[in-house]
Order: C-alpha cells, then sequence, then structure tokens
C-alpha cells in the first residue's frame, strides 16, 4: 500500500513538472584552431572557429562577422584582426558542433611558436599555438595533409566525438570524515538519432549513459576505496523542439523527458554485494533564460525489476523517485538541491551542492569550486541504511 501510495505521488509530480535531467541549461565552448604547419610571417592563413554545445538545451550560434585579436610572443604583443570567410549563423543542440573559417593576416616582423589569442565576441577567451617563420616559397611548397588524412578525421568527428556529450556532474570533493574523499565521472553516448539531419538538432535519440560514483577512504591505511557505484543505462530521450513550447522569453519551458533502464550495483561479493535494476521517467521545466537567473525543477519516477534479493529493504530509503531544483546565473554560480525520501516518506536525503567558476587565464582552464553538503541515506551502496551527514569541498569538471 505505501509503495502505491509513493508511485502515485511521485507520478503526480512527474505530470505536474516535468524534466530533462541536467543541471546545464546551456553551455557553449569556443576553440581555435590554427595551421599545424609552419608559416610565413606577413602572410594570410586560414582560423578555425570550433563551437561546442556541451548543455542540454539546443542553443543559437551565429559567429561574428569579424573579431579582435592579439598574436603573443614572450612579453610581445600585435593586435590581430579575423575575418569571417565561410560559415554562418546555426542551431546547435545538445553535443554538437560546428566549424567556422576565418582570414587572419599575420604581422611582418614575427617569428617564432606564437599565441593567437581571442577573447572578445566569444562567450570563453580561445588561445591557439602556431609556428611562424618559413620563407613564403618554403611554406607554400609544404603539402597540405593528404584527401584520405582529411577523410579520416571528419569521419572520426561524425560517428565518434559528436557522439558524446554530458550526462551528470563530474567532480572531486574532500572533506575531514571518513570516508573522506568522493568523486563522479559520467557521460552519454548518443547511438541512435530517431530524426532530423545529423548535423542539426536532435530531438529523439537513443542514448547509453554511464555513471561511476566512489568514496575514497584516502586517509586510512592503504588508502582503500570504501565503495563505488557502477551505473550503466538505456534510455530513450526526447528534447523540446526550440521556439514549440509556447512559453514567452524567460517563461516556464518544458525540456522534454528521458526513459529508460538504470542497472546499479557495487561490484562487491558475499555480504557486501549490492544491486539494483530500475525502469524510469525523467522529466523537467526551465524558468527564466538559461544565460541570466534561472532555475531548473526536475523529477524522477523509477520502479525497480528484478527482485532485490541483495538488500531486500531498500526500497524504505530510495523509495521510488526523486526531484532536483537548481538556481543558477548563466554559467556562473549556481546551487542545487538533490532529494529523495523512501516508499514510508520517513527515510529524507538531502544534497546541497554549490558551484563557483574558476578560470586561469594563462593555461586556457576553466572549472568550478564545489562545495557539497549531504545528510541522509545512500550515499553509498553499501552503507544504504545508515545515516551520513557530511561536508566536502573540491572542483567540478562539468556541474
Amino acid at each position: 500500500m505505501r509503495r502505491c501510495f509513493a508511485f502515485r505521488v511521485f507520478a503526480g509530480l512527474a505530470g505536474a513538472v516535468p524534466l530533462l535531467g541536467m543541471a546545464q541549461a546551456q553551455r557553449m565552448s569556443i576553440a581555435l584552431v590554427t595551421p599545424t604547419e609552419c608559416v610565413a610571417p606577413g602572410c594570410t592563413i586560414s582560423v578555425g572557429l570550433l563551437a561546442l554545445n556541451s548543455g542540454v538545451l539546443s542553443v543559437d550560434f551565429a559567429p561574428p562577422p569579424s573579431l579582435l585579436g592579439r598574436v603573443l610572443l614572450g612579453e610581445r604583443s600585435w593586435p590581430v584582426e579575423l575575418r569571417l570567410t565561410s560559415g554562418g549563423a546555426t542551431t546547435l543542440g545538445p553535443g554538437r558542433f560546428a566549424n567556422r573559417s576565418y582570414s587572419l593576416t599575420l604581422p611582418p616582423d614575427v617569428t617564432g611558436s606564437l599565441i593567437l589569442e581571442v577573447s572578445q565576441g566569444l562567450p570563453n577567451e580561445a588561445r591557439a599555438v602556431m609556428r611562424v617563420g618559413l620563407q613564403a616559397s618554403e611554406a607554400a611548397a609544404t603539402p597540405e595533409p593528404p584527401h584520405e588524412r582529411r577523410m579520416l578525421v571528419s569521419t572520426l568527428q561524425r560517428s565518434f566525438a559528436e557522439h558524446f556529450s554530458v550526462l551528470d556532474p563530474t567532480y572531486f570533493i574532500y572533506g575531514p570524515k571518513a570516508p573522506g574523499a568522493k568523486f563522479q565521472f559520467s557521460f552519454k553516448y548518443r547511438v541512435l538519432s530517431l530524426d532530423g539531419d545529423p548535423n542539426e538538432a536532435a530531438q529523439q535519440t537513443v542514448q547509453f549513459g554511464y555513471t561511476q560514483r566512489s568514496l575514497w577512504d584516502i586517509n586510512a591505511s592503504s588508502s582503500p576505496f570504501y565503495d563505488t557505484s557502477y551505473m550503466p543505462s538505456l534510455f530513450y530521450q526526447f528534447l523540446t523542439p526550440e521556439g514549440t513550447s509556447g512559453a514567452s522569453p524567460g517563461g516556464l519551458r518544458w525540456l522534454g523527458f528521458r526513459s529508460g533502464y538504470q542497472h546499479e550495483s557495487n561490484g562487491q561479493g558475499s555480504v557486501e554485494s549490492r544491486s539494483l535494476n530500475t525502469l524510469f521517467v525523467r522529466s523537467g521545466v526551465l524558468l527564466g533564460r538559461p544565460e541570466k537567473w534561472h532555475a531548473i525543477m526536475q523529477v524522477r519516477v523509477s520502479d525497480y525489476v528484478g527482485g532485490l534479493s541483495d538488500n531486500p529493504d531498500l526500497k524504505a530509503y530510495r523509495g521510488y523517485g526523486d526531484w532536483q531544483v537548481i538556481m543558477a546565473l548563466g554559467n556562473g554560480p549556481s546551487l542545487s538541491y538533490s532529494g529523495w525520501a523512501g516508499n514510508d516518506l520517513r527515510h529524507l536525503t538531502s544534497e546541497f551542492d554549490m558551484n563557483f567558476p574558476i578560470k586561469v587565464r594563462f593555461v586556457d582552464f576553466a572549472t568550478y569550486f564545489l562545495i557539497q553538503y549531504f545528510k541522509g541515506y545512500g550515499e553509498s551502496l553499501r552503507d544504504y541504511d545508515k545515516p551520513a551527514d557530511t561536508v566536502r569541498a573540491g572542483f567540478s569538471l562539468v556541474r
């Protein structure tokens, strides 16, 4: 009776608050691609501008007609201008990228290993290294990469790189209570696109997901891993097409949903063995504009399949779903709350994550400082029925 009641409660929440399943609403990364061969001073070269959408929403990408940057050599610098020569505006779906070409005339009096830096007109500062120093005749005689090589790179991009994207946060954090360290990495791989041109945003896809979360007793003798959860999944994903939600800019917008199967186990044997299999539906809404203050509210409803012989009372602590609320300022600071309760709604668990962006200018490195507070049950499968109350801090590569 309690199971039915809890399941109905979560199912009602899912119908009222549909969700996608990602903390990132919108995330655009820009990189520069310069010639790999040595070029001549003062010549005009082609520079690629690679834009990657690593968020969970489709985003409009409009490359500026010109970009102002600098060429750096030690403590010296020269201003340069890059002019768009091919490609225009497009819409990038989650995990998609676009490549646009710019022309750049190098300073005539500079040779060596140079750094090209562009910081204005782009969502993030972009840098690339190039070699300058051959005579014009020598540079012209340098052969281009063979046609077969270009075809191989293009094929790899279409069949491999474009298929990977973010699933859950990736982080490493540490706290004073044992087990002190906790880390997680996660990704998803697009197995099938069920509609649309593969170069455009795909609203309907079949995805393989994988998340691994470990608790590491780093301060104990020999620093053993306390417990690790392995979570492979296979699911159908539907993303709401841009401009079809009916909401005004900055209003409430349905993001879509995921539905599929997930296995979770800790890979242990005997009394330490823990495993479960679930069918789930996850959906959510976005309130506000992703590039400004916004909130994401999401709910997942799940049910167990195949039995729970290793841990028959796990339902009393995990229940039949979870929920999350995220508040963020664009790609800036964010605060998220995740919660779940047992099927009798008595074993409440809460996790708070606060992220602050960190950027190291001279090494082109960007990440987040993460503070996480956990209170409740199930931080590890091994101790799903034991309460925990701990604070950890560290860095998050993907939040």
